[in-house]
Parts: structure tokens; sequence; C-alpha cells
């Protein structure tokens, strides 16, 4: 069943953290940070949506350093 979302940048956002949310182990923060700075300097027609996604990887960035 598909999701409705109020906008792009929670569309953005869930799907980073289901996407990524596992996957983000392989990763190191300051790659997962990097992603996110790119993905947020989008314009145009998606910002909304990369916006969202920056804010998820931030927050996998931001659990990674929690961790240890």
């Amino acid at each position: 069943m598909a999701t409705n979302y109020p906008n792009d940048f929670a569309r953005g956002y869930d799907y980073v953290r289901w996407r990524y949310g596992e996957l983000a182990a392989g990763f190191d923060r300051a790659m997962l940070l990097d992603l996110a700075a790119a993905l947020a300097r989008t314009d145009g027609d998606n910002a909304e949506l990369a916006r969202g996604m920056a804010a998820g990887l931030a927050e996998l960035a931001q659990a990674k350093k929690n961790e240890g």
C-alpha cells in the first residue's frame, strides 16, 4: 500500500530512512554528510525532495556519531 506524503520533503526523508537505514552501517559518517550536503544544494523541481533526502542522511550520520 502506497504512503500518502504531505510533501516531497517527507517523501525524500522517508525514502532515505527506508533505503539507507541498514546500509548506512557500511558508510562512514563523513561520506553520509558529504552526500547530504550535495543533495541540500539541489535546486529546481526536485529541490524539496532532495532536501528531505539530505535531512534523512544527516540524521543517519548523527546516529552513527552517537554509536561510537
